[in-house]
């Protein structure tokens, strides 16, 4: 168990009363380049109020079991099928994915 430790352990420093999270030394530098050449989102001058505007959501977020009925049908549906993190699904340090997608047909995509 002691080599366990030695192996994967790192040092931390609580150096004042910001957050903190534990990373691994590669994680942790470049956590510390993005905050030292990046601005923090509170400080954009943006003003962020919804996300997605579907029109129509009962049409364009399907579960699970919609979406392998579409796939099976056409395969390709699956090129335009994406997995939806509402913000209700997001946690603090992770996310509970509800088996939701959103039928992606931006006018990008040229369908």
């Amino acid at each position: 168990m002691s080599d366990y430790f030695r192996q994967n352990s790192s040092l931390l420093s609580f150096s004042n009363s910001d957050s903190w999270v534990i990373l691994s030394p590669i994680e942790q530098q470049i956590k510390e380049k993005i905050e030292k050449i990046g601005t923090p989102l509170k400080d954009w001058d943006i003003r962020i109020n919804y996300g997605i505007k579907t029109g129509f959501n009962d049409a364009f977020i399907i579960d699970g079991a919609k979406r392998k009925e579409l796939i099976d049908q056409d395969p390709k549906s699956e090129e335009i099928i994406r997995p939806l993190l509402r913000g209700r699904d997001i946690k603090r340090y992770s996310f509970e994915f509800a088996d939701l997608y959103l039928i992606t047909t931006f006018p990008s995509l040229k369908i």
